[in-house]
């Protein structure tokens, strides 16, 4: 799964060089979305809000949701479902690329933390003894990168801790 988020990363990466895309990356009052397939506790969708307060920083909102099916034995069937939402703050570094030589018209990377809310839920059609739910106290953080194709229209990679996901963002 960690070869296949960094096949993801240099595949954005790969296309700056691309001459499609006449918006700039990040800056202050900018708003995204971005909805893409999640790895973390089993596949499942992502989805985030983003709204730049600086040209630097941003905040916003986030919300998962995974399941994965563990069939441990010939008559059972032992299933989590993971459900997330929380609050995330990032750094976009765009700006800091012309330093290097890199076009940041097209890619805005970033680095980040969130915090939030999970809820656990997890069967066994084997035993009642192994059903439940639980909730918590949800902490990570995420590296990614968005490059935008279009003016409004790009595609992402995060990856992280609780969820690494992959998939396409909007900005408005």
């Amino acid at each position: 799964m960690k070869n296949l988020l960094l096949v993801a990363v240099l595949a954005v990466f790969s296309c700056i060089s691309s001459e499609n895309a006449q918006a700039q990356a990040f800056e202050k009052g900018q708003k995204n979305f971005s909805v893409g397939v999640g790895f973390g506790y089993g596949l499942g969708v992502n989805a985030s809000v983003d709204v730049g307060i600086s040209d630097l920083l941003s905040v916003g909102a986030i919300g998962a949701f995974s399941s994965r099916n563990y069939g441990y034995l010939v008559s059972s069937n032992y299933r989590v479902t993971y459900i997330g939402v929380g609050g995330r703050v990032a750094a976009h570094v765009g700006k800091y690329l012309k330093d290097l030589g890199i076009d940041d018209n097209k890619i805005d990377p970033y680095v980040g933390l969130m915090g939030g809310f999970r809820a656990v839920k997890y069967n066994d059609s084997y035993s009642s003894n192994y059903n439940g739910t639980s909730a918590g106290l949800m902490l990570g953080g995420f590296v990614g990168a968005r490059y935008y194709f279009k003016e409004k229209v790009g595609i992402y990679a995060e990856g992280g801790f609780p969820y690494s996901t992959v998939g396409i963002t909007f900005k408005f």
